[in-house]
C-alpha cells in the first residue's frame, strides 16, 4: 500500500471512529445523508474533504466543529503525531498539517 493510500485509510478510520461516538445508526445516517445530498461516498471523503467539511457543517451545525476536532485527534493519534488545537482550523487544515507532518 502506498503512503497516500495508507494515509487515506487511516483518515477514513479516524472519521469512522469519531462518528461512532454518535452511535452506529447515526453514523450510518450521516454517511447516507452526505452521499445523497453531496454525492460523496465514504471512500471518496479524503479527495472531497472540503465538501465533507461543508456537509458536516450543514448536518451538525455548531457541533460540526467539535466533531471535526474529534476526527483530527483520532487522525493524529493514529499517525503518532501530537495534536495541538487551533481555534480557527477546520478539518481541512488539520488534515493538511497531518499530511505534511507525517512525511
Amino acid at each position: 500500500m502506498s503512503g497516500s493510500a495508507a494515509f487515506r485509510e487511516v483518515m477514513l478510520q479516524a472519521i469512522d471512529d469519531a462518528l461512532l461516538v454518535l452511535g452506529e445508526i447515526v453514523r450510518a445516517a450521516i454517511y447516507d445523508r452526505i452521499e445523497k445530498d453531496c454525492q460523496i461516498r465514504r471512500g471518496e471523503i479524503p479527495e472531497q474533504l472540503e465538501l465533507f467539511h461543508k456537509a458536516l457543517q450543514q448536518l451538525l451545525g455548531v457541533a460540526a466543529k467539535v466533531m471535526e476536532k474529534l476526527i483530527a485527534k483520532n487522525l493524529y493519534r493514529r499517525l503518532n503525531l501530537n495534536f495541538n488545537e487551533h481555534e480557527n482550523w477546520t478539518l481541512v487544515d488539520y488534515v493538511d498539517h497531518a499530511k505534511k507532518a507525517h512525511k
